[in-house]
């Protein structure tokens, strides 16, 4: 499911980022761009230069001179007063492609005023045969030759129709003209216009050359820079203080002759005219700040980037959050391009962008949604088929009817599963109720999660508030291994079993076992509870009994073996008699040993871990082989113990030490009862984890796989060799296994026929030696 949902992920991302980048680079939304760019540039509006002045052919002024052409000594006249008011630059935006032919004096003084003043810049305009451009048309020869500088006056179009940006260079065959208003930067501050040099291209006969785009920063709508009436300049109405020193561009502004654009600052206003234009061109060149465009990889990139910063995002965050973050992510990009275009006249078109955060929160829920119901259905189809299982236990609620929506469909099945679950508690809850025994369910804190009315009849309490301060009263038995005052199970078995005395005179037995997740993390604890008083109380009287039986017995045997050995000893009988007297000695030490064995049987079985004391087990280890070195010596069998200083002096455990040892004794002298003459018995005494492992090798002909289950039983001798040549009956293993596990450990075993046999004693560690 994990897997399935990243493997998404990545191609909803790729999806959208790709999106994004594409829309970018080839342009597919780029009418959602240009909205965008021409509301930051209605907001930027940087300052218009104070040193630009406009002198408009405006109305007033046709009314005034007459109709357009005026005759060109008008011109003249202008150009004279412009010079004589202290112009610096004159860019005068009216096209002089021809001389009139009609008028040749005219001609020859509008050339003599622009020679007189030498800061005239004269236009140069496409030559267009159809809509084939065939060439370009410079001023006149007359007019040029007295010009300052040429320069062309095209204004690029959108596909939208609105002007944002020219180029500063064109050109047919090379782009050798500079725009105007670069042309009169170039007249009125060399230094400035340097940096705006003319591009090293080929030359290319027949085609209309461009280089250098300029987005135009506008200062404003159209009137944002100071305008002047051409006829109130001729009439010597404007006072010479506003044109002296200043940029002058003359141009038509009247209806119906200006060549207007609109622009991204036009808004509801007329287009701007061309005049004016070129003055905002002018602002931006001396400013230094045209608008450069991101590249179409550079923006690609960015965009991309900031989808998958976005998906990256939502893949950790909530449905309802994934929303917030979607728009945050779309507004932010409208920010940043807004930040780019103003402070640093970068340009990085956000629609492509825009369009790939937007695309991401819903594709992305899709895919949530769709995950989610795809799991919603899995678990209710689990929870179908557990509810069956427990048919007729638990009622079943059929789907009333069938929806045509899905989803409807899901809720009935969901409602359904609810029902269930409530019918399934109940059940669960009336069966642990109905538990002979207490049951109680404890957290990872200790905290009781359950508890059944079992469990407050045996601790004595009203109610399930007061279990925890119960529990915590009870007398643990000394060696308990106890977490937030309970039992803790023990890590081998698995469970935990102790006997404490609990309200009422009651003998509870607890069993604890511990509860964890599909992982294997804790999460809490089982505890079972049985009050054993009867069975107590009849296990003493049975322990009493066999006491007194195994008394009653070994008395008279012991008679019996004294008598056999005063009759040996008083005379002198014969061959047969000795021979009996013998055969009369082994059946009473073999019922003597049975005597032995059933007591120490009863007494193990019977043992109290409240009287349990700290043992060295290296010490009990060293008795028990000294209490067979008899046995050993007499079949010249070695016994070979040699433990650790630092392992024999750390080794402590809690229990019965003649127990113990009894239990040890048992296992090497069955070592070396089985073993070869002449053989060897090796002891090592290891740590385990939490527990302390006494192994007892011997190099006997081993056990076979299926006599192994016989090993542990009452009375389970094996029918081998070894088995027939000695006497017993069987119950040294057991006695063996009856101690370990009422110490908290147990009894392993491990063989081969023909390798040996290796008994291992495991008995936990003290407390304060499994702490440390």
């Amino acid at each position: 499911m994990a897997d399935r949902s990243v493997i998404e992920w990545l191609v909803v991302t790729v999806l959208c980022a790709a999106t994004a980048a594409a829309a970018t680079a080839f342009g597919w939304v780029w009418r959602m761009d240009m909205v965008a760019y021409d509301a930051a540039m209605s907001l930027a509006r940087p300052a218009p230069d104070p040193a630009v002045v406009l002198v408009a052919i405006d109305d007033p002024s046709l009314a005034e001179i007459g109709r357009w052409p005026w005759r060109r000594s008008v011109h003249a006249a202008l150009i004279e007063r412009l010079s004589a008011a202290g112009a610096r630059v004159i860019a005068f935006d009216v096209i002089l492609h021809e001389p009139n032919p009609d008028d040749p004096g005219a001609d020859r003084v509008l050339a003599d005023a622009i020679a007189r003043s030498g800061r005239v810049i004269l236009p140069v305009v496409q030559a267009s045969r159809g809509n084939r451009i065939i060439g370009e048309a410079p001023p006149a020869p007359l007019f040029q030759a007295g010009a300052a500088a040429t320069g062309h006056i095209h204004v690029e179009l959108d596909p939208d129709g609105i002007a944002r940006s020219v180029y500063l260079w064109e050109g047919f065959g090379r782009a050798r003209h500079p725009q105007l208003a670069l042309a009169a930067l170039q007249q009125a501050d060399p230094a400035r216009a340097a940096r705006y040099a003319a591009p090293d291209e080929r030359a290319s006969p027949g085609e209309w050359h461009r280089a250098d785009w300029l987005r135009i920063p506008f200062s404003g709508p159209p009137g944002t820079y100071a305008h002047v009436s051409y006829a109130d300049v001729l009439r010597g109405d404007v006072a010479d203080a506003v044109l002296r020193d200043k940029i002058v561009f003359v141009g038509a502004t009247a209806l119906g002759l200006a060549d207007s654009v609109p622009t991204p600052t036009s808004g509801f206003n007329r287009p701007m005219p061309g005049v004016e234009v070129n003055a905002n061109v002018y602002s931006a060149l001396w400013r230094g700040e045209g608008i450069r465009p991101l590249g179409a990889a550079a923006a690609s990139a960015a965009a991309a980037l900031i989808v998958i910063g976005l998906m990256v995002i939502m893949l950790r965050t909530a449905p309802r959050v994934a929303l917030v973050w979607a728009f945050a992510g779309a507004g932010g990009t409208l920010a940043l391009m807004g930040l780019g275009l103003n402070l640093v006249h970068l340009w990085f078109p956000p629609a492509g962008t825009m369009l790939g955060c937007m695309l991401c929160y819903p594709l992305w829920s899709w895919r949530r949604l769709e995950a989610a119901q795809r799991h919603l259905d899995a678990q209710l189809e689990i929870l179908h088929r557990d509810a069956e299982r427990l048919f007729p236990v638990v009622r079943r609620r059929p789907v009333e009817a069938h929806d045509l929506d899905p989803l409807q469909q899901r809720i009935r099945r969901v409602a359904l599963a609810v029902q269930r679950q409530r019918d399934m508690r109940r059940f669960m809850a009336d069966t642990l109720d109905g538990l002979p025994v207490g049951a109680i369910v404890t957290g990872a804190e200790g905290e009781v999660m359950l508890c059944n009315r079992g469990a407050l009849h045996l601790l004595d309490v009203p109610a399930v508030s007061a279990v925890p301060k119960a529990l915590g009263a009870l007398a643990w038995p000394p060696g308990t291994r106890l977490a937030d005052g309970l039992p803790v199970p023990d890590p081998a078995a698995g469970i935990t079993t102790v006997e404490v005395d609990g309200p009422q005179e009651r003998r509870l037995l607890i069993q604890a076992a511990g509860l964890a997740d599909d992982e294997g993390v804790p999460i809490g604890r089982v505890f079972g509870l049985s009050d054993i008083t009867q069975v107590r109380d009849a296990h003493k009287r049975r322990e009493e009994t066999m006491h007194y039986l195994s008394h009653d017995l070994r008395s008279p045997i012991a008679s019996l073996l004294t008598l056999i050995e005063a009759e040996r000893t008083a005379g002198e009988p014969d061959a047969a008699q000795m021979q009996f007297l013998r055969q009369l000695g082994r059946y009473g030490n073999a019922a003597l040993k049975l005597a032995d064995d059933l007591f120490r049987l009863v007494r193990a079985d019977a043992i109290d871990q409240a009287n349990f004391a700290e043992l060295h087990l290296a010490s009990v280890v060293q008795d028990a082989l000294d209490e067979v070195w008899v046995q050993a010596r007499a079949r010249d069998v070695s016994l070979r113990f040699v433990p650790e200083e630092a392992v024999a002096d750390a080794a402590l455990v809690r229990g019965d030490r003649e127990l113990v040892r009894r239990a040890l004794a048992n296992l090497l002298g069955n070592a070396i009862k089985y073993g070869p003459d002449g053989g060897e018995v090796e002891v090592a005494l290891t740590r385990a984890g939490d527990t302390w492992r006494v192994s007892v090798h011997d190099q006997g002909e081993g056990i076979g796989p299926d006599q192994l289950p016989q090993l542990f039983r009452r009375f389970g001798r094996l029918k081998t060799a070894a088995s027939r040549r000695e006497s017993g009956v069987g119950l040294g293993l057991m006695i063996v296994k009856t101690v370990a596990e009422r110490h908290g450990g147990r009894v392993t075993v491990d063989t081969s026929p023909g390798g040996g046999a290796t008994f291992s004693l495991i008995l936990p560690a003290a407390a304060a030696d499994a702490v440390a």
